[in-house]
């Protein structure tokens, strides 16, 4: 499935960022009586599992620089594991967590049809990247807040080019046999989907396949990437953002290939909480993800930026370049409790 999403590749100038940070200090009066609300509450608390710590961490560091008074405290593990921890939140009424961001929309909608989750309309969905905004919910109960397509990642230094898997399939040959890592789909919502992708496209076969070449199975689906990087795994599942940056930063000696059978394409997802303690906070950490900083940040980190008009990172490739392929949010729900079975019985984890 093919993507219309247009950005302009290239550096982003140094005077752009100037500019957009120059116009944050400019609120709008809908965003400064937000900020005032937030002061008085003080804090928010951000579930995350759509990025990895550190950048979670990052996020909320310029949303305190910007929001002075307004702490940000982030609280990430993979998908599954927060949403658990919300549902129990939930279940006991005593939720502590403002706002949560997933790469597995599905959850959104299972929060929505529980009454759990708060209508906001930023402010900010306005500037929004057309196309990533349709992926939202219609009715303002979640926002797209990214977009990591997951490909293949291999060693530079263990891997040739020409060695290197060229789809999805290849991952079975024996070649690759103890040399490949991927996540689990009962704890990353990303790996669900992914797994209800390649379970569409080639039958439970391809798992017991891949069984035989012994993975490495991690929870987290950057934990493949990390064991590529790390050359403990030639070959992996991985997010494209991980290993374009560290490919252009030369900290690892890793490389992309974008499967010619199809990348997935999760949209990632924010909501917030009904019963968020910090409500206010929320609604302004909510619009803040859709601003000028987060998308700077975004495409300094070679992701693709959520706004309209951002120029992303040099090489990146613009998402209708190459194959990419999406599950439907009730799709997602409605398959995910049996390929997380058929996969525990398959691995035996």
């Amino acid at each position: 499935m093919k993507h219309a999403f247009k950005y302009v590749a290239g550096i982003v100038p140094a005077f752009l960022l100037a500019t957009g940070i120059a116009a944050a200090a400019e609120m709008t009066a809908a965003e400064k009586q937000l900020y005032e609300a937030a002061r008085k509450e003080g804090s928010v608390t951000w579930y995350v599992s759509q990025t990895t710590t550190e950048f979670a961490d990052g996020m909320c560091a310029l949303f305190k620089k910007k929001y002075a008074g307004v702490e940000c405290n982030v609280v990430r593990a993979s998908g599954q594991v927060i949403f658990q921890r919300l549902v129990q939140e939930l279940q006991a009424k005593a939720v502590q967590g403002d706002l949560m961001s997933t790469n597995d929309d599905g959850q959104m909608l299972q929060l929505k049809e529980q009454g759990a989750l708060a209508q906001f309309a930023p402010e900010n969905l306005k500037d929004m990247v057309p196309e990533l905004r349709a992926l939202a919910d219609k009715e303002n109960y979640w926002i797209t807040s990214g977009v990591s397509p997951l490909v293949i990642a291999y060693n530079t230094r263990l891997v040739t080019e020409a060695e290197a898997p060229k789809n999805w399939t290849d991952f079975t040959d024996p070649k690759w046999k103890g040399q490949v890592a991927i996540g689990h789909p009962s704890f990353s919502g990303s790996v669900g989907l992914w797994t209800i992708m390649m379970n569409d496209l080639y039958g439970w076969h391809f798992f017991e396949k891949i069984e035989k070449n012994q993975p490495q199975i991690g929870r987290s689906v950057a934990d493949g990437h990390n064991l590529v990087v790390s050359g403990e795994r030639k070959v992996a599942l991985a997010p494209l953002p991980l290993i374009l940056s560290d490919a252009a930063s030369k900290k690892a000696p890793v490389a992309v290939v974008y499967p010619t059978d199809g990348a997935l394409l999760p949209p990632s997802a924010t909501g917030i909480l009904k019963d968020a303690p910090h409500p206010n906070a929320a609604r302004l950490f909510e619009n803040f993800l859709l601003g000028p900083e987060i998308a700077e940040y975004f495409a300094r980190d070679y992701r693709y930026p959520l706004r309209a008009g951002v120029p992303l990172a040099p090489g990146m490739r613009p998402l209708d370049s190459y194959k990419t392929k999406s599950i439907g949010t009730s799709e997602g729900i409605s398959k995910l409790p049996d390929v997380q079975a058929k996969f525990r019985d398959t691995f035996g984890i």
